[in-house]
C-alpha cells in the first residue's frame, strides 16, 4: 500500500468527471480500493469460520486482500472516460491495432502495474502468490467455467466475478456512490448478501432469503446509471474532457503513456491542471475548452431516444457523419464536427439476460444442495426486458440554429425505422418541431406546448452557426457509451 504505484489512485475520482455535477462526488480509487480489500479479506475469513472444509488460510486471506486492494491500479485520468471515451477516439483516429493506438483495457493495466510495484519496490512476493493476485483480479471469468482445474475456483468470484456479477467490487462501490451523493437518505446495504452465502460445488451460493436482495441490487446499480453515471451535464463535461486530452495528446504524450507502466504511473486526473497551466501555442485549443468548461459553458444536451424492444436491433449504430447528411432545416448545414452521438445501453450488468438466472441458492433444510430460483416464483414485477438501449446528441457548436437544425436531422434519421416519435426531451433546451408529431392515444391528454424557435439569431448565433473552431475542426465524434463502473 505504501507504494508510489498504489498511493496513486488518490489523484482518480471514481466517479470520473461526475464531480463536477455532484460536489457529493469527490471520493477517489484509493478509498475504494481500501473497501474492496477489506470486503475481500472479511469474506475469506467468514468461510474459514463456517466452513473449515475448505481448508483455507490466513494467507488465502491475505492474497484475496491484496487483489482487492490492487484490482484499479490500472484506471487511467477520470477513470472509465479516459477507458471507454479517450481511447478508443485515439484507436479511430490513428488505425485500430496500430502501433501509435495500443489497445488498452484497465484491468490488463491493472496486471502489469502489479508486476511493475513489485519489482520497483523490491517487494517480497513469490512469482506463484503474484500470478494468484493477477488472477483474482481478472476474476471468474465465463471461459473458467467448467474447465478450471483448481478446486478452489470460488476464490475467483470474490474480487470480480463473470458468473454472475454479484462481487464485493460492486457492494463497496455501489454503497460509496450512494453514501457520499445522497448521504443517509438512499443507502445500499450488502450485508445479508455478505452473512447469507456459502461454498457448495466450488461455487458461491446464496441462501433463499436474500433473492429479493440481489434483485434490488442489480436494480440499484441500474438506477445509479441511469439518473447518475449518465447524466447528461456529467456526459457532457466527460466530452468536453475527452476533447481536450485529445487535443492534448500529441504535446502531452497521454495515450503512449499506456504503453509501459513506468510512464503510466503518473497518468492522473491531474493531466487538466497541467493543460490549464501550460504555455506552449500547441495546447491553446485544450485551454480554451477548458476555460469553456470552468466557465461552465457545456456541450449542449439535444435530444434523446429510449429504443423500443422492437427497434432495439434494427437501428443500426451511426456516426455524426450520417446525420449530417439528413435534410437541413432553414438552410442550415451540419459539420459532423458539432455533432456528438452517444449510443449506450443500460441493463442488469448482463447484457439483455437476467444475471441472477446465473446465480444458486440452498436453503437451511439442505445447506449442501444449490438450486437455481426462476424469477416468476419470486415476483411478478421483475422486469420482462433486461436492457435499454438510448441514443443521445449533443452540440459541440454554440449556436441555436444548429441545435435545433441537429435535432431536426436527428429526429428525421430515427422516423426512417419509426413513423411513432416520442415529443423532444424536455431535459433538452431546444425544442425543434412542434409536438404534434407525438401520436396520442384517443384519450384527452393535456400536452405541454413547446415553443418554436425563431427564425432571426443573434449576431453571436450566427457567427457560431457559420464556422466552427480551430479546434471542433481536428476533434472527431464521440464514440458509443460504455455502461461500466
Amino acid at each position: 500500500m505504501d507504494t508510489p504505484q498504489f498511493q496513486r489512485l488518490r489523484d482518480l475520482k471514481q466517479l470520473g468527471t461526475l464531480y463536477y455535477v455532484f460536489p457529493g462526488a469527490s471520493h477517489n480509487r484509493f478509498e475504494h480500493s481500501l473497501g474492496v480489500s477489506f470486503l475481500s479479506g472479511q469474506t475469506v475469513e467468514r468461510f474459514r469460520q463456517q466452513q473449515p472444509e475448505l481448508e483455507l488460510t490466513q494467507r488465502d486471506a491475505r492474497l484475496l486482500s491484496a487483489a482487492g486492494l490492487l484490482h484499479d491500479l490500472g484506471h487511467g485520468p477520470f477513470s472509465h472516460v479516459f477507458e471507454h471515451e479517450f481511447m478508443p477516439r485515439v484507436a479511430a483516429a490513428r488505425g485500430y491495432g496500430s502501433s501509435d493506438a495500443p489497445a488498452y483495457h484497465h484491468e490488463d493495466m491493472s496486471l502489469r502495474m502489479v508486476e511493475y510495484m513489485v519489482d520497483d519496490n523490491n517487494i517480497d512476493l513469490e512469482k506463484d502468490d503474484m500470478r494468484f493476485i493477477q488472477q483474482l483480479i481478472v476474476g471468474a471469468k465465463e471461459t473458467h467455467m467448467g474447465s478450471r482445474v483448481d478446486s478452489r475456483g470460488y476464490l475467483y468470484e470474490i474480487v470480480a466475478n463473470g458468473r454472475n456479477c454479484i462481487d464485493v467490487d460492486k457492494f463497496d462501490y455501489l454503497a460509496r456512490d450512494m453514501l457520499n451523493l445522497f448521504g443517509l437518505r438512499k443507502v445500499f446495504d450488502f450485508s445479508r448478501l455478505t452473512m447469507f452465502n456459502r461454498v457448495i460445488d466450488n461455487e458461491i451460493c446464496y441462501h433463499t432469503s436474500v433473492n429479493l436482495d440481489i434483485y434490488d441490487m442489480f436494480q440499484q446499480r441500474y438506477q445509479m446509471h441511469k439518473q447518475i453515471y449518465n447524466h447528461r451535464k456529467g456526459k457532457a463535461v466527460e466530452f468536453m474532457i475527452c476533447d481536450a486530452m485529445l487535443l492534448a495528446d500529441k504535446e502531452l504524450g497521454i495515450c503512449a503513456a499506456t504503453q509501459t507502466p513506468q510512464e503510466f504511473q503518473f497518468l492522473t486526473d491531474h493531466i487538466v491542471h497541467s493543460i490549464e497551466a501550460s504555455k506552449t501555442d500547441s495546447l491553446a485549443d485544450a485551454r480554451a475548452l477548458l476555460k469553456r468548461m470552468r466557465r461552465r459553458e457545456l456541450y449542449e444536451f439535444i435530444d434523446e431516444y429510449l429504443l423500443p424492444p422492437d427497434l432495439m436491433s434494427r437501428i443500426p449504430r451511426f456516426t455524426a457523419e450520417e446525420l449530417a447528411t439528413q435534410t437541413s432545416l432553414d438552410g442550415v448545414t451540419l459539420d459532423p464536427e458539432d455533432i456528438i452521438v452517444s449510443d449506450g445501453r443500460l441493463n442488469y450488468n448482463f447484457k439483455d439476460r437476467n444475471p441472477v438466472d446465473n446465480v444458486s441458492f440452498y436453503a437451511s433444510s439442505d445447506l449442501n444442495s444449490k438450486f437455481h430460483i426462476p424469477k416468476e416464483e419470486v415476483s411478478l414485477l421483475f422486469p420482462e426486458k433486461f436492457e435499454e438501449r438510448i441514443i443521445r446528441v449533443y452540440s459541440r457548436n454554440k449556436s441555436l440554429k444548429v441545435h435545433a437544425a441537429i435535432q431536426h436531422a436527428f429526429r428525421t434519421y430515427i422516423r426512417q425505422f419509426s413513423t411513432t416519435l416520442p415529443p423532444p426531451s424536455p431535459s433538452s433546451k431546444v425544442f425543434g418541431q412542434k409536438i404534434t408529431e407525438h401520436v396520442l392515444s384517443s384519450k384527452k391528454k393535456v400536452v405541454r406546448k413547446l415553443p418554436v424557435l425563431p427564425e432571426t439569431s443573434s449576431e453571436h448565433d450566427t457567427k457560431d452557426s457559420s464556422s466552427t473552431s480551430p479546434a471542433s475542426k481536428r476533434l472527431k465524434s464521440a464514440p458509443e457509451s460504455k455502461d461500466t463502473q
